[in-house]
Protein backbone atom coordinates (compact mmCIF):
# COMPACT_ATOMS: atom_id res chain seq x y z
CA UNK A 1 0.00 0.00 0.00
CA UNK A 2 1.54 3.52 -1.01
CA UNK A 3 1.09 6.39 0.86
CA UNK A 4 0.74 9.65 0.05
CA UNK A 5 3.58 11.93 1.23
CA UNK A 6 3.04 15.01 3.57
CA UNK A 7 2.65 18.61 2.16
CA UNK A 8 4.02 22.14 4.04
CA UNK A 9 1.96 25.25 4.50
CA UNK A 10 4.07 28.18 4.87
CA UNK A 11 1.73 31.13 6.71
CA UNK A 12 2.23 34.69 6.28
CA UNK A 13 0.58 37.21 8.01
CA UNK A 14 -0.62 40.39 8.18
CA UNK A 15 0.85 41.75 4.74
CA UNK A 16 0.56 45.18 3.05
CA UNK A 17 -0.36 45.17 -0.36
CA UNK A 18 2.24 45.90 -1.77
CA UNK A 19 4.46 43.30 0.55
CA UNK A 20 1.80 40.97 -0.90
CA UNK A 21 2.71 40.90 -4.70
CA UNK A 22 6.64 40.34 -3.37
CA UNK A 23 5.81 37.74 -0.99
CA UNK A 24 3.95 35.66 -3.29
CA UNK A 25 6.48 36.24 -6.02
CA UNK A 26 9.63 35.34 -3.43
CA UNK A 27 7.63 31.81 -2.54
CA UNK A 28 7.30 31.19 -5.95
CA UNK A 29 10.39 31.78 -7.41
CA UNK A 30 11.91 29.27 -4.42
CA UNK A 31 9.63 26.45 -5.09
CA UNK A 32 5.44 27.05 -4.08
CA UNK A 33 3.53 24.84 -5.87
CA UNK A 34 0.31 27.72 -4.95
CA UNK A 35 -0.43 30.59 -2.72
CA UNK A 36 -4.10 31.31 -1.08
CA UNK A 37 -5.14 34.10 0.10
CA UNK A 38 -7.50 34.13 3.36
CA UNK A 39 -10.39 36.70 1.81
CA UNK A 40 -13.29 38.37 3.92
CA UNK A 41 -16.91 38.29 2.06
CA UNK A 42 -19.74 39.91 2.94
CA UNK A 43 -22.63 38.98 0.79
CA UNK A 44 -25.68 41.06 -0.77
CA UNK A 45 -29.17 41.08 0.91
CA UNK A 46 -30.83 40.05 -2.22
CA UNK A 47 -29.29 37.86 -4.29
CA UNK A 48 -26.19 36.96 -1.54
CA UNK A 49 -23.55 37.30 -4.18
CA UNK A 50 -20.49 37.66 -1.96
CA UNK A 51 -18.48 40.82 -1.82
CA UNK A 52 -14.99 41.07 -1.09
CA UNK A 53 -14.38 43.05 1.99
CA UNK A 54 -11.22 45.48 1.35
CA UNK A 55 -8.87 45.35 4.08
CA UNK A 56 -5.42 47.06 5.02
CA UNK A 57 -3.37 43.85 5.78
CA UNK A 58 -3.65 39.82 4.00
CA UNK A 59 -2.86 36.71 5.01
CA UNK A 60 -1.28 34.38 2.55
CA UNK A 61 -0.87 30.42 2.69
CA UNK A 62 1.93 29.21 0.48
CA UNK A 63 1.90 25.21 0.01
CA UNK A 64 5.36 22.95 -0.87
CA UNK A 65 5.63 19.58 -1.56
CA UNK A 66 9.02 19.17 0.15
CA UNK A 67 9.86 20.92 3.81
CA UNK A 68 11.28 24.52 3.26
CA UNK A 69 15.22 24.40 4.19
CA UNK A 70 16.71 26.36 6.68
CA UNK A 71 18.04 28.34 4.12
CA UNK A 72 14.37 29.69 3.02
CA UNK A 73 13.56 30.29 6.20
CA UNK A 74 17.00 32.29 6.78
CA UNK A 75 16.12 34.36 3.38
CA UNK A 76 12.51 35.07 4.19
CA UNK A 77 13.40 36.79 7.38
CA UNK A 78 15.99 38.50 6.02
CA UNK A 79 14.17 39.79 3.03
CA UNK A 80 10.82 40.36 5.06
CA UNK A 81 12.18 41.16 8.62
CA UNK A 82 8.90 42.90 10.18
CA UNK A 83 6.48 39.80 8.58
CA UNK A 84 5.22 36.84 10.73
CA UNK A 85 5.01 33.82 9.30
CA UNK A 86 4.92 30.10 10.50
CA UNK A 87 5.58 26.24 9.17
CA UNK A 88 3.36 23.62 9.27
CA UNK A 89 3.00 20.12 8.28
CA UNK A 90 0.02 18.52 7.06
CA UNK A 91 -1.41 15.27 6.42
CA UNK A 92 -1.80 14.43 2.73
CA UNK A 93 -4.55 12.38 2.06
CA UNK A 94 -6.21 10.62 -1.51
CA UNK A 95 -8.80 13.07 -1.79
CA UNK A 96 -10.59 11.16 -4.16
CA UNK A 97 -11.13 8.38 -2.26
CA UNK A 98 -12.22 10.85 0.92
CA UNK A 99 -14.69 13.03 -1.79
CA UNK A 100 -16.29 9.64 -2.95
CA UNK A 101 -16.61 8.59 0.85
CA UNK A 102 -19.12 11.32 1.45
CA UNK A 103 -21.43 10.89 -1.27
CA UNK A 104 -23.84 7.81 -1.54
CA UNK A 105 -26.70 6.75 -3.41
CA UNK A 106 -29.66 8.39 -1.24
CA UNK A 107 -33.32 8.49 -2.15
CA UNK A 108 -34.09 11.96 -4.05
CA UNK A 109 -37.96 11.43 -3.50
CA UNK A 110 -39.72 8.25 -2.71
CA UNK A 111 -38.47 5.54 -5.36
CA UNK A 112 -36.29 7.56 -6.78
CA UNK A 113 -32.70 7.55 -5.93
CA UNK A 114 -29.27 9.32 -7.03
CA UNK A 115 -26.54 7.25 -7.33
CA UNK A 116 -22.82 7.86 -7.77
CA UNK A 117 -21.23 7.21 -11.24
CA UNK A 118 -18.62 4.79 -9.10
CA UNK A 119 -20.97 3.22 -7.58
CA UNK A 120 -21.23 -0.14 -10.20
CA UNK A 121 -23.37 -2.50 -8.19
CA UNK A 122 -26.34 -0.46 -7.64
CA UNK A 123 -29.10 -3.27 -7.37
CA UNK A 124 -31.94 -1.13 -6.72
CA UNK A 125 -35.23 -2.33 -8.30
CA UNK A 126 -36.30 1.37 -8.29
CA UNK A 127 -35.89 4.09 -10.76
CA UNK A 128 -32.37 6.38 -10.32
CA UNK A 129 -30.00 8.82 -12.08
CA UNK A 130 -26.31 8.99 -11.66
CA UNK A 131 -25.57 12.21 -10.70
CA UNK A 132 -21.71 13.20 -9.39
CA UNK A 133 -20.85 16.12 -6.95
CA UNK A 134 -19.07 18.77 -8.34
CA UNK A 135 -19.37 22.00 -9.62
CA UNK A 136 -22.51 22.45 -10.21
CA UNK A 137 -25.15 22.84 -7.68
CA UNK A 138 -28.28 20.33 -7.49
CA UNK A 139 -27.02 16.71 -6.93
CA UNK A 140 -30.20 16.51 -4.51
CA UNK A 141 -28.59 16.60 -1.47
CA UNK A 142 -29.65 20.14 -0.25
CA UNK A 143 -33.38 20.54 1.24
CA UNK A 144 -34.06 23.08 -1.90
CA UNK A 145 -33.75 20.38 -3.98
CA UNK A 146 -35.57 17.86 -2.10
CA UNK A 147 -38.57 20.24 -1.72
CA UNK A 148 -38.58 21.03 -5.59
CA UNK A 149 -38.40 17.23 -6.25
CA UNK A 150 -41.15 16.27 -3.60
CA UNK A 151 -43.44 19.25 -5.26
CA UNK A 152 -43.04 18.02 -8.57
CA UNK A 153 -43.49 14.21 -7.49
CA UNK A 154 -46.79 15.18 -5.52
CA UNK A 155 -47.95 17.15 -9.07
CA UNK A 156 -47.06 14.35 -11.16
CA UNK A 157 -48.77 12.00 -9.16
CA UNK A 158 -52.19 14.05 -9.59
CA UNK A 159 -51.97 14.30 -13.46
CA UNK A 160 -49.78 14.58 -16.35
CA UNK A 161 -47.41 17.39 -17.35
CA UNK A 162 -46.11 17.45 -20.65
CA UNK A 163 -43.55 20.47 -20.77
CA UNK A 164 -41.05 21.72 -18.20
CA UNK A 165 -38.75 24.16 -17.88
CA UNK A 166 -36.22 24.52 -15.08
CA UNK A 167 -34.92 27.50 -14.43
CA UNK A 168 -31.38 27.49 -13.05
CA UNK A 169 -31.16 23.81 -13.84
CA UNK A 170 -27.61 23.29 -12.19
CA UNK A 171 -26.59 19.14 -12.84
CA UNK A 172 -29.80 19.37 -14.44
CA UNK A 173 -30.84 16.93 -11.49
CA UNK A 174 -34.21 18.27 -11.47
CA UNK A 175 -35.12 18.39 -15.47
CA UNK A 176 -34.18 14.56 -15.50
CA UNK A 177 -36.49 14.49 -12.75
CA UNK A 178 -39.39 15.45 -14.76
CA UNK A 179 -38.69 13.59 -17.76
CA UNK A 180 -38.76 10.27 -15.35
CA UNK A 181 -42.37 11.17 -14.42
CA UNK A 182 -43.65 12.01 -17.69
CA UNK A 183 -42.79 15.12 -18.92
CA UNK A 184 -42.60 15.05 -23.09
CA UNK A 185 -40.28 18.06 -23.19
CA UNK A 186 -37.61 19.42 -20.95
CA UNK A 187 -35.91 22.61 -20.86
CA UNK A 188 -33.27 23.73 -18.80
CA UNK A 189 -31.82 26.77 -18.72
CA UNK A 190 -28.51 27.87 -16.63
CA UNK A 191 -26.63 31.36 -16.25
CA UNK A 192 -23.02 29.52 -15.35
CA UNK A 193 -21.16 27.99 -18.27
CA UNK A 194 -19.70 25.54 -16.21
CA UNK A 195 -22.92 24.09 -14.91
CA UNK A 196 -24.45 24.24 -18.30
CA UNK A 197 -21.77 21.76 -19.38
CA UNK A 198 -22.09 19.61 -16.49
CA UNK A 199 -25.91 19.70 -17.02
CA UNK A 200 -24.99 18.62 -20.52
CA UNK A 201 -22.61 15.72 -19.23
CA UNK A 202 -25.40 14.36 -16.94
CA UNK A 203 -27.80 14.48 -19.63
CA UNK A 204 -26.03 12.48 -21.99
CA UNK A 205 -24.67 9.76 -19.11
CA UNK A 206 -28.44 9.25 -18.43
CA UNK A 207 -29.23 8.67 -21.74
CA UNK A 208 -32.26 10.91 -21.41
CA UNK A 209 -34.59 11.57 -24.71
CA UNK A 210 -36.08 15.29 -24.17
CA UNK A 211 -34.09 17.30 -21.95
CA UNK A 212 -32.14 20.24 -23.78
CA UNK A 213 -30.04 22.43 -22.01
CA UNK A 214 -30.31 26.06 -23.61
CA UNK A 215 -27.52 28.11 -24.73
CA UNK A 216 -29.41 31.35 -24.33
CA UNK A 217 -30.84 32.69 -21.31
CA UNK A 218 -34.47 32.63 -19.79
CA UNK A 219 -35.09 36.34 -20.80
CA UNK A 220 -34.69 35.61 -24.44
CA UNK A 221 -36.49 32.45 -24.09
CA UNK A 222 -40.08 32.69 -25.74
CA UNK A 223 -41.58 29.33 -25.16
CA UNK A 224 -44.32 28.31 -22.50
CA UNK A 225 -44.76 25.70 -20.63
CA UNK A 226 -47.15 23.41 -18.14
CA UNK A 227 -44.25 23.73 -15.56
CA UNK A 228 -42.01 26.53 -14.63
CA UNK A 229 -38.95 25.37 -11.88
CA UNK A 230 -37.13 27.74 -10.35
CA UNK A 231 -35.35 26.17 -7.59
CA UNK A 232 -33.00 29.52 -6.49
CA UNK A 233 -32.54 31.86 -3.81
CA UNK A 234 -35.87 34.39 -2.89
CA UNK A 235 -34.23 37.37 -3.77
CA UNK A 236 -33.56 36.09 -7.28
CA UNK A 237 -37.00 34.54 -7.55
CA UNK A 238 -38.51 38.03 -7.12
CA UNK A 239 -35.82 39.73 -9.70
CA UNK A 240 -37.30 37.18 -12.63
CA UNK A 241 -40.20 36.83 -11.24
CA UNK A 242 -41.75 38.34 -14.46
CA UNK A 243 -40.20 35.92 -17.44
CA UNK A 244 -41.27 32.77 -14.49
CA UNK A 245 -44.86 34.04 -14.89
CA UNK A 246 -44.69 35.14 -18.56
CA UNK A 247 -43.31 31.34 -19.44
CA UNK A 248 -45.96 29.85 -17.15
CA UNK A 249 -49.25 28.39 -18.55
CA UNK A 250 -50.16 26.55 -15.18
CA UNK A 251 -47.92 25.60 -12.77
CA UNK A 252 -44.49 27.46 -10.89
CA UNK A 253 -42.22 25.26 -8.41
CA UNK A 254 -40.59 28.36 -6.61
CA UNK A 255 -38.11 26.79 -4.13
CA UNK A 256 -35.03 28.34 -2.02
CA UNK A 257 -36.92 30.77 0.17
CA UNK A 258 -35.45 30.65 3.43
CA UNK A 259 -38.10 30.67 6.56
CA UNK A 260 -36.69 33.71 7.47
CA UNK A 261 -37.65 35.23 4.82
CA UNK A 262 -40.44 33.91 3.25
CA UNK A 263 -42.65 36.85 4.21
CA UNK A 264 -40.59 39.18 2.70
CA UNK A 265 -40.41 36.77 -0.58
CA UNK A 266 -44.59 36.56 -0.36
CA UNK A 267 -44.84 40.60 -0.23
CA UNK A 268 -42.43 41.18 -3.01
CA UNK A 269 -43.32 38.28 -5.21
CA UNK A 270 -46.34 39.38 -7.02
CA UNK A 271 -48.86 36.75 -7.74
CA UNK A 272 -51.09 39.05 -9.93
CA UNK A 273 -50.44 41.12 -12.81
CA UNK A 274 -52.28 42.65 -15.20
CA UNK A 275 -52.00 39.12 -17.53
CA UNK A 276 -52.35 36.65 -15.55
CA UNK A 277 -53.40 35.81 -11.59
CA UNK A 278 -51.60 32.79 -9.26
CA UNK A 279 -51.83 31.35 -6.04
CA UNK A 280 -50.21 29.19 -4.34
CA UNK A 281 -51.90 25.95 -3.73
CA UNK A 282 -49.13 23.85 -1.33
CA UNK A 283 -46.23 25.01 1.24
CA UNK A 284 -43.85 22.87 2.01
CA UNK A 285 -40.83 22.78 4.12
CA UNK A 286 -37.56 21.36 5.46
CA UNK A 287 -34.91 22.26 7.89
CA UNK A 288 -34.90 26.04 7.06
CA UNK A 289 -36.05 26.50 3.85
CA UNK A 290 -39.73 26.63 1.93
CA UNK A 291 -40.77 26.30 -1.02
CA UNK A 292 -44.42 26.62 -3.26
CA UNK A 293 -46.42 25.27 -5.68
CA UNK A 294 -47.97 27.73 -7.55
CA UNK A 295 -50.87 27.14 -10.08
CA UNK A 296 -52.45 30.19 -12.47
CA UNK A 297 -55.75 30.67 -11.98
Amino acid sequence: MTTTPNYYEFLIYDLTSLQEDLVSSFCFELGAGGISENLQFTQNFENYEPVTIETQTHNLIAYFEQKPTDDFTAQFKSEFPDVFFELREKVNKDWMAEWKKGFQSFSLVEDIWVVPSWEENFNSSDRFMKIDPGMAFGTGTHATTQLAAQLIYDLYSEQSIDTVIDVGTGTGILAMLCEMLGAKRVTGTEIDEVARQVAKENILDNQSKCVEILDHQLETEGGRYDLVIANIIDGVLVQIQKDLKRLSNKYMVLTGILDEREQLFLNRFQFEDENKKFKIIKRVELSEWVGFLVELG
